[in-house]
């Protein structure tokens, strides 16, 4: 169980794990506005704003990082689909300000293309609101791993053994 391959670091423990989620998820969405804004943008009058151009490249640069750390994150099997779910809504927002780009900034008006503007014209919509869904859903097992004891912390994966666990009729409240 080490971090990166080729490195002898251990992976962090579960509830590091799961703090690290949280934040990059919490990252990406305090992004979101800007990058619904800069998107939908894209999709308004034409032609769109140079400014637009450089705020599309900053936002691929800030996103392509926390996509770029989410990959590297070594988690536990617990939670891969939470880290699969954030990867798939990270992947929407870079293909989504790549794709507002190219359209907005192709130099030429084409009505071919007209329907994809006017989608972007309403930003990153339902993919959005999941992001802040499960940045929000990351925050609270975050705080719920950081309020169980150090020695359970290891348990919190659903890790339990029949011996820890008293049974109606069982165990030393009986005697």
């Amino acid at each position: 169980m080490s971090g990166v391959e080729g490195d002898d670091r251990p992976r962090q423990p579960y509830r590091e794990q799961v703090r690290t989620l949280a934040d990059l998820a919490a990252q990406a969405a305090s992004l979101q506005p800007g990058a619904d804004a800069a998107i939908a943008q894209c999709g308004g009058a034409w032609p769109v704003p140079d400014a637009a151009a450089l705020e599309l490249g900053r936002l691929s640069r800030c996103y392509s990082l926390l996509y770029e750390q989410l990959l590297r994150l070594e988690i536990d099997r617990e939670l891969t689909e939470r880290r699969n779910e954030l990867r798939s809504l990270l992947a929407y927002h870079l293909h989504m300000l790549r794709d507002a780009g190219d359209l907005a900034f192709s130099g030429r008006h084409d009505e071919r293309t007209e329907p994809f503007r006017r989608e972007l014209a309403e930003g990153l919509g339902s993919y959005a609101t999941r992001l802040l869904h499960l940045a929000a859903e990351l925050r609270k097992s975050a705080s719920l791993a950081a309020d169980q004891p150090a020695d359970f912390a290891g348990s919190s994966r659903g890790e339990f053994e029949l011996d820890d666990v008293y049974l109606q009729g069982d165990g030393p409240q009986d005697e």
